[in-house]
């Protein structure tokens, strides 16, 4: 019996790729992995709203409550303690206020008293304040002018003036020299508070003899003190004699 062929070249069967695996199933798998990373992005966006939402909760509730402890912490604060507090803080601030604008001019001449030759002498001294501070204006007399160089350079050394300027000068019939002197004086110069940031209390002296009579008067063995038992030993001497 003759051999039938197949007359058609249509496969039956399904058709399976070389690779083993299907271009359905490769996308279907890549919609999947979308979803899922979508998903999560979703979650965590539900989660921090929530956490938003409960931390602004959270404010409102700890403002609430440090309103009433405040409302509460001023009802029981009394009035009349209260004002007078305001009106001493008020006249600590004007003191320090005063303290601080406050000058003394005696360290000035004690400046003046130290620095200046005794060849010269100032005959007139003012001072006024002005929007770069205080402003000395001196007038003096020097015997010649090498007296007057030497109290120049001095001022001009010193600290204590700003923009000493010597002006003037005028020769007397005897070779005296008249001149004037001008000068922005140093705040720390005659300033109160440094004044007395500076100034030193003296230590109380101490008695030397005080302490000797207290360290002979230290307590033996027996509880008595040495001083004690001479003062006790002469008087019995003593009364042994009459």
């Amino acid at each position: 019996m003759e051999p039938k062929f197949q007359s058609s070249f249509i496969p039956k069967g399904p058709v399976v790729s070389s690779g083993g695996v299907s271009a359905t199933g490769t996308k279907s798998k890549g919609r999947n992995l979308l979803s899922f990373i979508a998903s999560i992005i979703f979650t965590i966006s539900i989660i921090g709203a929530l956490g938003v939402f409960g931390y602004k909760f959270y404010l409102k509730y700890s403002i609430q409550g440090m309103e009433s402890d405040l409302e509460s912490a001023y009802n029981n604060l009394e009035p009349e303690t209260v004002g007078q507090l305001t009106d001493l803080d008020s006249r600590i601030k004007s003191t320090k206020e005063l303290i601080a604008r406050h000058i003394v001019l005696s360290p000035l001449f004690k400046f003046l008293e130290e620095s200046t030759p005794t060849s010269v002498r100032f005959t007139e001294l003012n001072y006024v304040l002005t929007d770069k501070g205080y402003e000395l204006s001196m007038s003096g007399e020097a015997r010649g002018y090498a007296d007057l160089a030497l109290l120049s350079d001095i001022f001009n050394k010193s600290d204590k003036f700003r923009n000493p300027i010597f002006s003037d000068f005028i020769l007397g019939d005897r070779g005296d020299i008249t001149f004037s002197f001008k000068a922005t004086i140093d705040p720390t110069l005659i300033s109160y508070r440094k004044e007395v940031e500076n100034s030193v209390i003296p230590e109380a002296p101490i008695n030397t003899e005080t302490l000797e009579n207290t360290a002979s008067s230290t307590p033996d063995s027996n509880g008595t003190s040495t001083t004690a038992s001479t003062t006790a030993t002469s008087t019995v001497t003593s009364s042994n004699g009459n």
